[in-house]
């Protein structure tokens, strides 16, 4: 593969990856089989497309951001505060990114010290997320970076900083009401149409 393919099959995946966190982020809000055994077979595959552990996700996502959106939740926008808003968006990810490790870190600290089925379901995924990027390295390192790292890291970076783009200067969501019957799905949404939904899988 010359480096012109390389490239452009390179863009591909950045592209599939940004599509496969919105299946980690849609897929962990809920589950998606009843099935226990299949929810479960189904989460170590998608952490070995993904790349990374998705079980991690809850407690970053659905138990921070959005019980707390835009108050002082670790995906806060109001944390950029460069003038120029395109430093805003670049820099979001990496901003945010240490925080989303805090609490992931904490999460499966805790889960350990239990050693409940979380941090074993956890576990079987880590195994599976970094065997499948070990096991492309030793084949080919270069590829790998190209076609399977890098696209991970902007497919990452995409999903988070989606965040920036849809929740900012969006009104305040009232702490404890946002549920049930009261919830307004819509009410830290900067972008509602049906665009922008089916690009982001309804993210």
């Amino acid at each position: 593969m010359n480096v012109a393919a390389c490239l452009f099959a390179g863009l591909v995946q950045c592209l599939a990856s940004f599509y496969v966190m919105t299946m980690v982020h849609n897929a962990m809000h809920c589950d998606v089989f009843k099935h226990p055994v299949v929810e479960t077979v189904w989460r170590v595959i998608l952490s070995a497309v993904a790349g990374v552990p998705v079980e991690a996700y809850r407690p970053t996502h659905n138990l921070n951001h959005h019980v707390y959106t835009q108050h002082g939740d670790h995906l806060d926008t109001k944390q950029m505060k460069y003038n120029w808003h395109f430093l805003n968006l670049v820099l979001f990810f990496p901003t945010v990114y240490p925080k989303i490790t805090k609490l992931e870190n904490e999460y499966i600290g805790k889960e350990f010290s239990k050693l409940s089925k979380t941090f074993f379901l956890w576990l079987a995924q880590l195994v599976a997320a970094h065997g499948v990027t070990v096991c492309l390295l030793y084949i080919n390192w270069r590829r790998t970076l190209c076609v399977w790292v890098v696209p991970y890291i902007i497919g990452a970076d995409g999903i988070v900083t989606m965040n920036m783009l849809q929740h900012d200067g969006t009104e305040d969501i009232a702490l404890g009401e946002h549920k049930g019957p009261n919830l307004n799905v819509n009410s830290a949404r900067n972008f509602t149409g049906p665009v922008i939904n089916y690009l982001t899988c309804n993210n």
